[in-house]
C-alpha cells in the first residue's frame, strides 16, 4: 500500500527482507494476488456466517468494508474474533491462507477517507463499483493472530501454521508430536 501522510504504517517499519521462499514472502504474494476473501463471524444464535468481501492488504493487516446495518457488522460488534480464507488456483498450483484474528471498526474520518482513496484508486477495485459510501458503510481493520499457509506449489502439498509476532513476523507453530528442527 502506498504511503499516505494521514495514515501511520500498519506494520512496524524496517523489517528485514525475506528470502523468496520464506513464509512471509509467500503470504505477501497471496495477499497481493487476490482481492476477495471470505470473512466468517458468529451470529447471535451461534451459527457461523460467511460473507465474500473485497479487501486491501497493508502487510498482514487487511481492510474491508461492510454495510453499517449489516448482520456482519453486528456480529463483529458483538464478538470481534473472525476467520478469513483467501486463495485459489487460477494462477497455477492451489495456494491460500486461513487467518484468525480480530476485526475492529475504524471510525476516524481521516483514516476512512485515506483508505477509500487507496481502495478506489486501484484498478483491482474498479470492478466492484458502484460501492456504498459515506455513512452507510463501516470500514474494518483485521489484525491476524494466526496464519495457516496452504501451499500445493511444490510436492508434497503442505499446510503450515504460524502465530503472528508483535513485530509482524511469522513464527512457526510446532505440530503435536513434531520434533524440533535440527
Amino acid at each position: 500500500m502506498a504511503e499516505d501522510p494521514i495514515l501511520p504504517p500498519a506494520e512496524p517499519p524496517n523489517l528485514p527482507l525475506q528470502p523468496p521462499a520464506s513464509p512471509e514472502t509467500k503470504v505477501s504474494a497471496i495477499l497481493a494476488r487476490h482481492h476477495l476473501m471470505s470473512v466468517a463471524t458468529l451470529r447471535p444464535d451461534g451459527w457461523p456466517q460467511t460473507t465474500l468481501v473485497n479487501y486491501l492488504a497493508d502487510g498482514l493487516t487487511l481492510y474491508f468494508l461492510v454495510a453499517q446495518e449489516s448482520q456482519k457488522r453486528a456480529n463483529i460488534a458483538a464478538d470481534p474474533r473472525v476467520s478469513i480464507a483467501i486463495g485459489g488456483d487460477a494462477d497455477g498450483s492451489p495456494q491460500g491462507l486461513s487467518l484468525a484474528g480480530r476485526a475492529s471498526l475504524i471510525d476516524d474520518p481521516l483514516w476512512v477517507d485515506a483508505l477509500n482513496r487507496r481502495i478506489w484508486g486501484t484498478a483491482e477495485f474498479a470492478r466492484f463499483q458502484p460501492h456504498p459510501a459515506g455513512h452507510s458503510v463501516a470500514l474494518l481493520r483485521f489484525t491476524p493472530q494466526w496464519v495457516s499457509l496452504i501451499d500445493y506449489g511444490a510436492p508434497p502439498g503442505r499446510i503450515q501454521l504460524f502465530t503472528v509476532r508483535q513485530d509482524w513476523r511469522l513464527e512457526a507453530v510446532k505440530a503435536p508430536g513434531e520434533n524440533p528442527p535440527a
